[in-house]
């Protein structure tokens, strides 16, 4: 995997359920690194060979006809089996259109009705038995993707205020230090790395009170891609960049690594501006 180049998201266009539309745009503009993302409807997926892009694949992708919420921890049988099942057919289509990487969200502790929004906090599963369930699950798809000789990466969760339970967290698994350390006592770093993304680390580092900069330090050995959006600080806006934002200051520590712009609601021109500012890093 080439780690100088910049992967625009197929999230970042502004009405982007038409992945189609959006990869015509991209083409337009002279975009050549892709990561399919999360956010689009059903298709056909042949329809990604007609493009010359070098792609990588991004969490509940390829986009399934009956819609679920992919959840590697849930305590739900069939829905763990689901969501299985579908980073196997993400590590299948990323052997079919040359992606060298396919990542995935971390899980959690209960099946979210809608994703960034508030989870329901009622019969709460225990958390030490969510994460053996995900440990499971992951141990399945690293022997898939080993069998691909796809790489994969785990993107680890935001926590937002709305998420907290008696201001902890309780919910999202894989969020802070520890629980990441764990995973690398468990598996080898050959065996899987960590997608960082800086939006997250500068939400939940605010709401869970440790230093981002530390965390990205120390997280750093682990990481084989990065995510970056803008934000407030307290909130997952998945905002345009800025010069002066933090994210774009902490990235030319991490400027070795494969970068992909994950703002959301962007025109062309602001796509091209936020790919503008993440290069001005790598210089």
């Amino acid at each position: 995997m080439n780690n100088n180049l910049i992967y625009t998201s197929t999230s970042c266009l502004k009405n982007p359920k038409n992945i189609l539309k959006v990869l015509q745009t991209y083409e337009k503009i002279g975009i050549e690194n892709v990561e399919l993302g999360s956010v689009h409807t059903h298709f056909d997926t042949s329809i990604l060979k007609k493009f010359n892009f070098n792609y990588i694949v991004h969490n509940y992708f390829p986009p399934p006809k009956n819609s679920f919420n992919f959840n590697l921890a849930s305590q739900d049988k069939i829905l763990q089996k689901r969501s299985i099942s579908l980073a196997k057919k993400a590590i299948e289509l990323c052997r079919k259109i040359d992606s060298p990487l396919y990542t995935f969200h971390a899980g959690f502790v209960i099946d979210p009705k809608t994703l960034g929004k508030k989870f329901q906090s009622e019969n709460i599963p225990d958390r030490n038995k969510s994460i053996i369930t995900f440990l499971n699950s992951l141990q399945e798809i690293i022997d898939y993707s080993q069998k691909y000789d796809v790489k994969i990466a785990m993107e680890p969760n935001v926590v937002q205020e709305f998420n907290l339970v008696n201001y902890k967290n309780v919910l999202l698994l894989f969020a802070e230090l520890s629980e990441i350390e764990l995973l690398f006592k468990i598996f080898k770093k050959s065996q899987l790395g960590i997608l960082l993304d800086l939006g997250h680390t500068s939400v939940t580092s605010h709401w869970l009170k440790f230093d981002k900069e530390q965390f990205v330090k120390k997280i750093a050995k682990y990481t084989t891609a990065i995510h970056i959006s803008n934000n407030n600080g307290k909130y997952d806006q998945h905002r345009s960049l800025t010069n002066g934002c933090w994210q774009i200051k902490i990235l030319k520590q991490l400027r070795s690594k494969p970068i992909t712009l994950e703002s959301m609601n962007l025109s062309e021109s602001q796509i091209g501006n936020n790919l503008k500012l993440i290069s001005s890093t790598k210089n």
